[in-house]
């Protein structure tokens, strides 16, 4: 019986009755695992992908409550309230270990069900890889806009240099491992209730590294690497923002005995800035103009990224409008050209008058009229600066 996704039915799979026992299920399952797995050389192309099936399908049956939900509800109940297949961890065979040790011991080996390479496979031998660090640098609205070489310094494994890496100062105390010719890798032979079987496991006299350094370096202890700061110089790109990261190939941490080293990466926090705000590639800039300058107009020093600029506001100007200085913005980021630099106007009215300048703006507002607030002409304006200029 197939649903609607093409999953058998799980009892089918098995071979089991719908109302089969749990010392049956675990009975056909034990058979077909001894039938289906690769290490016992089963011939069927198939192989895999049933052993896998299989595996699935008593991890199901053999729990009381997922069983439930896939008798009333099928394959779909499992999905929606179980978080579909991918809840067992059905990755190759990663999600298959904790249940293969409890039904056989782990007799199918480190490598197929624990996290190595599937059935026993060897990986690769030799020292430990460089670890992967992490660190960040915090930079100003300037050095992000237009980019800055930036030293950092961090702590971590480094190259010993008494030794220059190697673990030793005497290269002929490197042996090669006895015990595993050099493979870092032994294979054991176990014998289960389902017939013999081959475990994979690193070599315990050599922890997996394939070689024994009969004097190693005192500096080290033979790893070949010390704990110490490090100091690395760091391209920033112009455009980077906060949040985002630089890889720095080889520079993470060092590996053991001269073996590739880790990566650095470089976590960006750019400081708040005292007069601008960014958003995206543009930079926002808030100017304040009295009452008098919005109406005639005015020519005001006007701060950017590149320095001082004079820039003209045109009479009648409003509070909210915006004024844009086109490329005065931040680069952008692996491309050509730059933001913008926004100027966003904010009229200030005066809070206290005396008699006088009451006054004049009362006598000046009586002469324009309320109407021409909203479509200023030049009698207008004409009129504004005859009443200011005295």
């Amino acid at each position: 019986m197939n649903n609607g996704e093409g999953k058998r039915d799980y009892y089918e799979v098995l071979g089991v009755p719908r109302n089969a026992d749990t010392q049956q299920i675990k009975k056909a399952y034990r058979m077909l695992a001894r039938e289906l797995h690769p290490d016992v050389n089963c011939t069927d192309p198939d192989c895999e992908e049933k052993f896998k099936e299989a595996t699935e399908a008593y991890e199901v049956l053999s729990d009381q409550e997922k069983r439930t939900l896939y008798d009333t509800y099928g394959h779909e109940g499992l999905r929606r309230g179980a978080g579909g297949a991918g809840g067992f961890g059905f990755d190759g065979f990663g999600g298959f270990g904790d249940l293969f040790e409890n039904l056989f011991g782990g007799a199918f080996g480190g490598g197929a069900f624990g996290g190595g390479s599937p059935f026993g496979r060897s990986e690769p031998a030799g020292p430990a890889r460089g670890e992967d660090l992490a660190v960040q640098v915090e930079l100003t609205l300037e050095e992000a806009a237009f980019g800055v070489e930036k030293e950092i310094t961090f702590r971590a494994h480094g190259t010993c240099q008494t030794c220059e890496g190697k673990g030793t100062t005497d290269p002929s105390s490197v042996k090669t491992c006895a015990e595993c010719g050099g493979l870092g890798r032994v294979r054991t032979i176990r014998r289960t209730m389902l017939g013999q079987f081959v475990q994979t496991g690193p070599c315990p006299r050599c922890a997996g590294q394939g070689l024994i350094i009969e004097s190693p370096c005192k500096e080290c202890q033979g790893t070949g690497r010390v704990f110490a700061e490090r100091k690395v110089t760091v391209n920033i790109p112009a455009g980077i923002d906060s949040g985002q990261r630089i890889r720095v190939t080889g520079r993470g941490g060092a590996g053991e005995r001269g073996s590739r080293p880790g990566d650095l990466y470089v976590r960006v926090q750019v400081l708040a800035h005292d007069v601008f705000e960014r958003r995206d590639d543009d930079i926002l800039y808030g100017i304040d103009l009295t009452m008098v300058q919005a109406a005639l107009g005015a020519t005001l020093t006007i701060p950017t990224l590149d320095g001082d600029e004079e820039v003209t506001f045109d009479p009648g100007t409003q509070p909210g409008d915006v004024k844009v200085l086109r490329d005065k913005g931040v680069q952008h980021l692996n491309g050509h050209g730059r933001g913008d630099q926004e100027i966003h106007v904010r009229v200030r009215v005066p809070r206290e008058l005396d008699d006088n300048q009451r006054r004049i703006l009362q006598d000046f507002d009586e002469a324009c009229g309320t109407e021409q607030y909203d479509e200023p002409d030049e009698s207008v304006l004409q009129k504004l600066r005859n009443w200011f200029a005295g």
